[in-house]
């Protein structure tokens, strides 16, 4: 059974001033971590970390898992928010 993991960190979001500052040591952290658990482990960064670049490495991660493989993905960045439509989230 093979793992595999795609983590992605964004700190710099040029012209917006919401910059961060701990996403990218986020991606290093979790992908020593993962790698020493045996895991082959894609980074995406920064300015690579692009809307198709992001979608592109889930399928690709994806798409090379087969039954009883371990994929983990992880993200560290801004979110984003969508309206509650069953009254469910306390902020709406």
């Amino acid at each position: 059974m093979a793992k595999f993991a795609l983590c992605i960190g964004i700190n710099d979001y040029p012209g917006t001033g919401s910059d961060l500052a701990g996403c990218v040591n986020d991606v290093r952290d979790w992908s020593a971590l993962l790698q020493k658990k045996g895991f082959a482990v894609l980074q995406i960064i920064d300015k690579k970390a692009t809307g198709k670049n992001i979608r592109s490495a889930i399928e690709s991660t994806m798409g090379g898992a087969k039954s009883g493989d371990t994929v983990i993905i992880q993200y560290s960045g801004h979110g984003s928010y969508v309206p509650d439509e069953n009254g469910d989230e306390p902020d709406g």
